[in-house]
């Protein structure tokens, strides 16, 4: 620039602005109203591929799409009445045929008279913009699809504690538009709004819950439970700005526990009902068993008494015959007391009071089988008593457990090479079990359920001697302790009687 232009403040303000114009980034160019480019900076060189030297003299609508042609009037009009057109956004065409998305400012060019010459447009690429706007665009569609194919209803919460989104599954359960429920507060369509802040005041504090329980009740009252999952969320920079929240419908779930803890109280009240039954039943058959015991003891005394005095009197004068018929009444008769003491052993144990100590189940099994030493011993059966665990038990009600399961074992085993009945421990499920087992003629496992019924017997009376009672005393003993009892046998293998005892 000259001195001359320099001490000329009109020429020293063009070339400041032709500066301006030549190193902006921006496209900037000026028309004729007729939309003849009269200049076109390097910037607009750079935007639509055109040089300056080949576009300035020719239309600018050169650089208009064909759909965008009508633009033309509409600016020119707007500028020739002097009018501005501030951020105006289109699309315009480079010279390879490519669109290009541009905001652009358009103005009047006046001359020194302030008649309207010409047009002035800055023009600024916002490609970029408009790419971000569309992953913008594409991210919400993609999170709004998200959320819409979820069946659980989800939400989105600001830190107020207001509802900023919300899905189609939380308009169907609350029964409320979308645009009803984005921006009330969230906790009103819960049954119990303070446990809905609580909870989501432990998503602020701890960063998220987890299945956390409420109840939504929805604008017709219809009542959905629900178990919450929910995090907060941030801004790039970390910043929370409130949380997401999912819930799970449960209410089949929680309908099935409630039917389940209706039926457990009334099984609880019918097994109660049922167990007072069975304890006045059995109460009135101990009573009858009792009476009948006691009642039938007078007349088989008198048969053995009269049987004897014949035998004795008249002996000499009876046949053989007669005789046998007197020792089978004899024998008959001694075997119906047996049976009648062994009931009222059975009733007397349904009624007498247990004395639960700390016992020695090793000295217990020992005094029992004291009973049955010369019995084992005749019969050529070894009998073997381990160490046993202590255990709290009556320990009178417990020989008889033992006394009846070792001559058990004495009896089903004697005559067998090897003969053997042992008496061991083991644990079970945290159990103590207590074992008698033995090598002798075993049972069929299939009529297992019938060996702790009362008269129940698995083997001909004239092979076994027994009432049929024992068994079943051996049940009640341990069913009295708050145990259980069973047996595992094979034929010609032998049998063991297992029991647990929980006297405490």
């Amino acid at each position: 620039m000259s001195e001359s232009n320099l001490n000329d403040p009109v020429a020293s303000g063009a070339g400041l602005l032709a500066s301006i114009v030549e190193s902006s980034d921006d496209a900037i160019i000026s028309s004729s109203l007729d939309g003849t480019v009269t200049s076109w900076n390097p910037a607009a060189e750079m935007l639509y591929g055109f040089k300056a030297k080949d576009i300035v003299g020719k239309s600018i609508s050169l650089i208009i799409p064909a759909a965008k042609k009508q633009e033309i009037a509409f600016i020119l009009d707007r500028i020739g009445r002097g009018e501005r057109v501030a951020r105006f956004e289109t699309d315009r065409v480079r010279s390879n045929g490519s669109t290009i998305p541009v905001s652009v400012t358009i103005a009047p060019i006046l001359d020194p008279s302030g008649t309207v010459v010409g047009a002035a447009s800055v023009t600024h690429d916002i490609s970029g913009r408009r790419l971000a706007d569309e992953r913008l665009r594409a991210a919400a569609l993609y999170a709004r699809s998200l959320l819409e194919a979820s069946l659980d209803p989800l939400v989105t919460i600001s830190t107020k504690g207001k509802i900023t989104d919300v899905n189609e599954a939380t308009v169907q359960v609350t029964g409320v538009a979308r645009e009803a429920l984005v921006g009330t507060d969230f906790s009103d369509y819960f049954t119990e709004p303070a446990g809905a802040r609580a909870g989501y005041q432990q998503v602020f504090a701890e960063g998220s819950v987890t299945d956390y329980p409420l109840t939504i009740r929805s604008r017709d009252g219809h009542l959905t439970h629900v178990l919450y999952n929910a995090s907060v969320y941030r801004n790039p920079h970390g910043e929370v700005l409130g949380v997401f929240a999912a819930a799970r419908d449960v209410t089949a779930q929680h309908e099935a526990e409630e039917q389940i803890r209706t039926l457990n109280r009334d099984l609880e009240q019918r097994v109660k009902q049922r167990t007072a039954e069975l304890e006045a039943s059995n109460r009135e058959l101990d009573a009858f068993s009792y009476s009948v015991s006691h009642d039938l003891r007078a007349p088989l005394r008198a048969m053995a008494g009269f049987g004897t005095l014949l035998r004795e009197k008249e002996g000499s004068l009876l046949s053989a015959e007669s005789l046998d018929y007197i020792r089978r009444i004899e024998a008959n008769t001694a075997k119906m007391t047996t049976l009648i003491d062994e009931l009222l052993r059975f009733s007397r144990l349904g009624r007498a009071a247990m004395e639960i100590t700390v016992v020695d189940p090793t000295a217990v099994a020992a005094a029992a089988l004291e009973d049955f030493q010369q019995e084992a011993h005749d019969a050529g059966v070894e009998v073997v008593i381990s160490s046993l665990p202590s255990c709290r038990a009556d320990a009178a009600l417990l020989q008889q457990v033992f006394a009846n399961l070792i001559s058990n074992g004495i009896k089903f085993s004697r005559g067998r090479p090897g003969a053997r009945v042992r008496v061991a421990a083991h644990r079970e499920n945290g159990d103590t079990v207590y074992d008698v087992s033995d090598n002798g003629v075993g049972f069929d496992m299939k009529y297992a359920d019938k060996l702790f019924g009362i008269f129940q017997r698995l083997h001909s009376q004239s092979d076994y001697e027994g009432t049929g009672v024992g068994l079943a005393l051996v049940q009640r003993v341990v069913h009295r302790h708050g145990g259980r009892v069973w047996a595992e046998a094979e034929v010609g293998k032998g049998a063991t009687f297992h029991f647990t005892l929980k006297g405490d």
